[in-house]
């Protein structure tokens, strides 16, 4: 018996939010999966670098500007010129960044993200801790106002440009991975559920139920930058938006078409009569005489 479904055209790419929606992935063409994938893959990227650009680089421009001139490393240490004291040189609700040289220090918890400059390295704070980060790697290098404006408005599209092209690769080779592991889960459900669906209908439906997670995940990107949720719920929509998928997966997988050598759900039910039997029956009494 085979095991592909029959060919059908479906519309995927208007409704790929539905249980039902997600089970057409199945016998949709691959260009609209791979339009509505696309479509997903863009918005998330274009969420992250709106948010970059509307609430972190506003608050980088202001603390260049509030370095003074003559400032630079040398040998790992940070020489900031002349100002060694503890203060914050620009904060909104999202990043801060504050030199810091005294055992007290600048530390304002009110950011989400803290950078604090210190004398021989960089703290980059959050609720998950801080990460230090030493000079050394920098060399020899100016930190002045003048300096550090012009390399960073110099430098910040490309940087921008570079966060984009790694969200994206990272965007490809996660989906990549799970619709691995979800195709084998779908082939699974689906048997144990007597549904029809080849491997490659199974696959086309793991990736599908990747969009609504995806989605779901850039609005609270957004809503975060616009300040409509705070870090904490964002966190909390991040950790729940695979398991999104799974849910979507499971009730995918009942929307798929029923295996055809079933017998029918109810077994009060007669089976359906074979093509033959639907022909006229015939109606000549055997027991008459020829002729008559």
């Amino acid at each position: 018996m085979s095991d592909s479904p029959p060919t059908s055209k479906i519309t995927l790419l208007w409704h790929p939010f539905t249980p039902k929606g997600i089970a057409s992935a199945a016998l949709a063409p691959r260009w609209q999966l791979w339009s509505a994938l696309a479509m997903t893959a863009a918005a998330s990227v274009c969420s992250v670098l709106y948010f970059l650009a509307q609430c972190w680089q506003p608050v980088i421009f202001e603390a260049i500007e509030q370095l003074p001139d003559g400032g630079f490393v040398r040998a790992g240490i940070l020489h900031p010129g002349g100002r060694e004291t503890d203060v914050t040189l620009a904060n909104n609700h999202f990043l801060a960044v504050a030199l810091n040289w005294t055992d007290a220090g600048v530390r304002d918890q009110a950011s989400d993200m803290r950078v604090i400059l210190q004398i021989d390295r960089a703290l980059v704070c959050s609720v998950f801790g801080c990460a230090v980060v030493r000079y050394q790697f920098m060399g020899d290098h100016p930190v002045g106002r003048t300096e550090t404006g012009a390399w960073w408005r110099a430098w910040s599209p490309y940087l921008l440009s570079a966060i984009a092209a790694g969200q994206t690769l990272f965007i490809l080779i996660s989906w990549w991975l799970l619709v691995i592991v979800y195709a084998w889960g779908v082939r699974l459900l689906a048997f144990y559920l007597d549904r029809q669906v080849d491997f490659g209908g199974a696959t086309r439906v793991a990736q599908a139920a990747l969009v609504p997670g995806a989605w779901w995940l850039t609005f609270a990107v957004f809503s975060y930058a616009r300040e409509w949720l705070d870090l904490f719920s964002l966190l909390i929509v991040w950790v729940m938006h695979v398991p999104v998928g799974w849910i979507y997966l499971a009730l995918a997988c009942r929307q798929l078409p029923r295996r055809p050598d079933l017998p029918p759900t109810n077994p009060f039910q007669p089976a359906e009569a074979p093509a033959a039997s639907l022909a006229p029956a015939d109606t000549t009494n055997p027991f008459r005489k020829p002729g008559e």
